[in-house]
Parts: structure tokens; C-alpha cells; sequence
């Protein structure tokens, strides 16, 4: 354990006296997240324009748009008619409609599926944000509807005055809750710095890393890995205190990013046991992708190269520049296969939804075992 201890700590020792180190391991995902925050943090951005159509006029109906209007930060809603609407969406100033039909409220009281559709430009390639969105406050609504509805019936009052008190009451609890959430979502005046955050930090990680994997190589041109073979510890010792040593630097930069972007970025990464096995499985997952382009490289400069155009290039499909929703519909699908991606989505449960992320997770370690495997495999250690 010594062996491996004492070449651990001489790897990270050499990468720590580097002053070029800091700047690419700190300075750098600070100031990405500082500009991107900003910029995915502004108002001056140009959001998703939908309009609402409402030929019911009813009650629901009104309540809907309440529910959709108000502390939406996935789209801009606004009222219209229906022919101005279709005219808009038409000429694309806007990227959808919500139409509301007569006889909404109706169908709700009989309990029957709402006449609501969401028609939308062919540009548009992920209405599913909007529709899961609209589905979830249709929900609520039938909830509340319901509950109002019982109420009624035990106390003999106006079903409608009782929904009007049970939905200021749900108002009233909602008004004291504030929600952060990293890599997209529901987010609050702090969202455009907590997406960037998670995002540059997982990216910059990837670059070091992609550098430090490289260190095989160099040791095995310069003949400190056979030195290292002709002394007493084995192989084994050797091979582990190198990729026991990429772990610590990987866990010193990511901890000291997530510390700094909590103090200057107000940044809420979530439930500290939740962090150590997700960020653990998808330094695995990045660790084991250094080493298999390792394999198929033949210097430092080969590895430098190419795995920073790798972790740039799949970066940017993975959803870490921008929200992954935006991009096109085969772009998505790519993302699937990337683990930023579910790196990504692991940080975004722990922090929005305080849940542990176990399938981004298992992912991860997948990803891991699979670049680890063929890495070793050409790289053969010996």
C-alpha cells in the first residue's frame, strides 16, 4: 500500500507544481461559468414564445393560464385569438399555440380528457417540454378541481368559491419555496450560473483528466515505467497508484469547484453523500475514457489533441454549453450515449429533485468498466 501510496502522491505532486495546472483546473471553469451564467441568466435573451388560446372562458380555463403564466421559466406565455395566433405561427414569431376549446371546464367536471392542444412551428423539434409542462399543470388542476368538488358536496357551498380558496391557499404555500436546479429546469434568478457551474465543471474535469491519463505515455517514452517495473513493487502496485492518483485529482478539482461556485455563484449543489457517488462513478467513467484514448495514441501531444477535441465536440451534444432541449432531435438521441449527458442529469436530480440519481449512476460505472477495459487492454501495463 505504501508503493501506491508514495507513486499517488508523486503524480499529483507534479501536476500541483504546474502553474499552467491552475489556470485550466480553476481559474478557467470559473470564468466559462461566470460568462455563460450571465449570459443564460439574463433577461435581454430572446425566450420561447407561445400563445394562449382560450374559447372556453371559463373558470379552468382561466386558471390554466394562471398556472402556465406564472413562474414559468421554460417559455413566455401570452393571450390571443385564435386567428392572430395561427397568423403568428404562421410567420414564426412565435414557436407554438395552447388552445383551450369550448366546453374545457365541462369535460373536467365529467371527468373526461380536456380539449387542449399544443400546434407548434416543424422547427420546433422538442415539444415535449412544453407539453410534459402543460400535462403536469393540467394535473394540478384536476386535483384541485376535484378536492374543491368534495368539499362542495360536504358543505353544501359553491364548488367554485371553494376551488378559488383552496387554490389562494396553494398560493400561499408555494410563495415561500425557491428552487435551484443544475443543467436545466425549473430555476430561479441564480438557474443561468447553476447550469453553467455543473456543466464547465464536468467539462474542464474531462480536459484535466484527458492530460494527466497521458502521464502512461510519457512515463513509457521516457523510461520512468520500466525504472519503476526493475524496483521491488509489481505491476498491479504500479498500474493502481497511477489511476489512484488520477482519481485524488480529479476529487481535489471538482471539490474545490463546487466550494468556489457555492461562495461566489450562490450555487446549490445538493445532498453532500448523493455528490461523493455520483461524482465518484463519473470520474470512473472519465478516468476510463483518458486511458482508452491512451491506448490508441502514441504520445502526449497525440492525447492532449484528441481528447480535448473529443470533450469539447461531445460537450457540446451533451447539453453542458446550452440547455440540452434546444438542440435538434438526433443531437438529443446522441446525447444518450455521451456520459456528460448523464452526468448532467445526475447533478440535476440531487440538486432539483434532492433524489438519488442510481440510474445516471449506473450508467456511469457502465461507461467506466467498458473505456477501462479496452484502455487496459492496450495499454497493457507492462
Amino acid at each position: 500500500m505504501r508503493k501506491i501510496w508514495n507513486i499517488c502522491r508523486f503524480e499529483i505532486q507534479r501536476v500541483f507544481k504546474e502553474r499552467q495546472s491552475y489556470l485550466i483546473m480553476f481559474a478557467m471553469p470559473l470564468i466559462f461559468t461566470l460568462l455563460f451564467g450571465t449570459l443564460m441568466g439574463s433577461d435581454d435573451r430572446d425566450p420561447l414564445a407561445v400563445t394562449f388560446v382560450d374559447e372556453d372562458k371559463s373558470l379552468l380555463s382561466k386558471s390554466l393560464f394562471e398556472e402556465l403564466h406564472e413562474k414559468n421559466a421554460l417559455f413566455t406565455l401570452e393571450k390571443g385569438s385564435n386567428q392572430d395566433a395561427l397568423t403568428d405561427l404562421d410567420n414564426k414569431k412565435i414557436v407554438g399555440v395552447i388552445h383551450v376549446g369550448k366546453g374545457f371546464e365541462a369535460k373536467m367536471l365529467e371527468g373526461d380528457l380536456p380539449n387542449v392542444r399544443f400546434e407548434h412551428i416543424p422547427e420546433f423539434t422538442t415539444p415535449q417540454t412544453i407539453t410534459g409542462y402543460l400535462s403536469n399543470k393540467l394535473s394540478k388542476l384536476n386535483i384541485e378541481m376535484a378536492g374543491s368538488l368534495v368539499w362542495s358536496e360536504q358543505s353544501g357551498e359553491d364548488w367554485k368559491k371553494l376551488y378559488g380558496k383552496l387554490r389562494k391557499e396553494s398560493a400561499t404555500e408555494e410563495s415561500g419555496l425557491k428552487q435551484v436546479t443544475l443543467g436545466g429546469g425549473q430555476v430561479n434568478e441564480q438557474g443561468g450560473f447553476s447550469s453553467s457551474a455543473s456543466g464547465f465543471s464536468i467539462m474542464f474535469l474531462m480536459i484535466t483528466m484527458m492530460s494527466v491519463t497521458g502521464t502512461i505515455l510519457e512515463a513509457r517514452s521516457n523510461g520512468v515505467w520500466y525504472r519503476l517495473l526493475s524496483t521491488p513493487a509489481s505491476r498491479f502496485e504500479i498500474a493502481f497508484g497511477y489511476l489512484l492518483s488520477f482519481f485524488m485529482i480529479g476529487w481535489i478539482q471538482f471539490g474545490i469547484l463546487m466550494l468556489a461556485t457555492s461562495i461566489f455563484f450562490d450555487v446549490s449543489w445538493g445532498n453532500p453523500i448523493y455528490l461523493v457517488l455520483l461524482v465518484s462513478a463519473m470520474l470512473f467513467a472519465i478516468v476510463g475514457l483518458g486511458l482508452m484514448i491512451s491506448g490508441f495514441v502514441k504520445t502526449v501531444e497525440q492525447q492532449s489533441a484528441i481528447g480535448n477535441l473529443v470533450v469539447i465536440s461531445t460537450c457540446m451534444i451533451a447539453g453542458v454549453y446550452w440547455p440540452l432541449e434546444i438542440e435538434p432531435a438526433f443531437m438529443q438521441k446522441m446525447a444518450e450515449f455521451l456520459p456528460q449527458r448523464w452526468a448532467m442529469k445526475g447533478l440535476t436530480d440531487i440538486a432539483g429533485n434532492g433524489s438519488l440519481p442510481i440510474e445516471s449512476i449506473a450508467i456511469l460505472l457502465l461507461f467506466g468498466l467498458v473505456f477501462l477495459l479496452l484502455g487496459i487492454r492496450r495499454i497493457r501495463f507492462e
